[in-house]
């Protein structure tokens, strides 16, 4: 029996850098968190990039909510399933 080299066997079951795999990882990621990223008008929520690796909140004071700073005081907007979570 010969065996199909890995690069088509990671190919073939979607495995490959940037494949559907990780795409779906990506997507799933993104589904879960997104009811722990806080809304007051929910522009946060809404300014996301997504790539087939990566989660990026676009909005300019997205830094800022994660760092908890933004020069003055940070405004914690909750939903009630992240209510819990700011202590």
């Amino acid at each position: 029996m010969e065996m199909k080299p890995i690069s088509t066997i990671h190919l073939n079951l979607g495995l490959e850098p940037n494949g559907r795999v990780q795409k779906f990882f990506t997507d799933t990621c993104a589904r879960y968190m997104n009811k722990y990223i806080p809304k007051d008008t929910g522009m946060l929520r809404q300014n996301v990039s997504k790539t087939a690796n990566s989660i990026t909140y676009e909005s300019p004071y997205a830094h800022a909510q994660y760092v908890g700073y933004t020069g003055g005081p940070v405004r914690n907007y909750t939903t009630p399933r992240n209510r819990s979570l700011l202590g």
